[in-house]
């Protein structure tokens, strides 16, 4: 989300965290056990809770928070809504991209890694070393990006220098604690916390996404009260990177309609 930062960078103050685990943040002490998505969710309420309710030495606490999940983060920040045990929404407005609710294997693909996609990323766990080595040979080949967009994977139109960082940041993943994050996330289901969503939501999806079909994002924006459905024809499951002028005028409308924006 590099190109979003710089896009609305005079317009909001962006927070976002390192999952549990991945990047900066290290192993959970609790082990294992503490990686589902309802962990990931409640570290996001943490994040919102500490920036709306202190300052931090040169601004207030936001006022309001407007959100926005890509991928996983669809996920969490459904579980975030359940989670928010008093009734109330910790989001003003609320932006779902190119993610499901839940059960994401059983929409890879139109479902043909449902059974399959447990036990291929266990087994893959037991070889983590040599998922990592390959993982970083193929993030640092020049020829990755290349290959990604012949093969559909990327529109042809992605930015490659973002695309090339972000493929880079995988080389110093701690590989077996990303897999098993991503069996957690296979688990888990949040479809029942779309009728939930009373705030502001807008669904912005890739028509190419093969991870994530755009009839789950229809699905989304119909079984909350209060959404609409932004289409980016051809974009991919990178679409942000892939046609960043289209995907920020879409965020630009929905956050002028819901007062974000002036």
């Amino acid at each position: 989300f590099q190109l979003l930062f710089a896009r609305f960078a005079d317009e909001f103050r962006f927070v976002t965290w390192d999952y549990r685990g991945l990047f900066s943040s290290g192993r959970p002490v609790r082990g294992y056990d503490s990686l589902r998505v309802d962990d990931h969710a409640k570290d996001a309420l943490a994040v919102i809770d500490a920036v709306t309710s202190a300052g931090d030495g040169a601004r207030d606490g936001a006022r309001a928070v407007h959100a926005l999940g890509w991928s996983m983060g669809v996920q969490v920040l459904l579980e975030a809504t359940k989670l928010r045990s008093n009734g109330t929404s910790p989001f003003a407005s609320i932006v779902l991209h190119n993610g499901v609710p839940g059960r994401p294997w059983a929409s890879v693909a139109h479902g043909a890694l449902r059974r399959i996609a447990d036990r291929a990323l266990a087994a893959s766990q037991k070889a983590d070393g040599f998922v990592a080595a390959a993982v970083r040979t193929v993030a640092s080949s020049s020829r990755f990006v290349p290959a990604a967009v012949r093969l559909g994977l990327v529109h042809h139109g992605v930015d490659r220098a973002v695309f090339d960082d972000v493929a880079r940041s995988f080389a110093d993943v701690d590989m077996h604690v990303y897999l098993e994050i991503l069996r957690r996330l296979g688990e888990h289901d949040g479809y029942d916390a779309l009728p939930r969503i009373a705030c502001p939501a807008l669904v912005v999806h890739g028509t190419a996404d093969w991870m994530a079909p755009l009839s789950v994002a229809q699905r989304m924006a119909r079984d909350m009260p209060n959404a609409s459905l932004a289409v980016l024809p051809g974009g991919t499951h990178y679409a942000s990177a892939e046609m960043p002028a289209l995907f920020h005028d879409e965020l630009a409308k929905f956050w002028r309609g819901v007062g974000a924006l002036a």
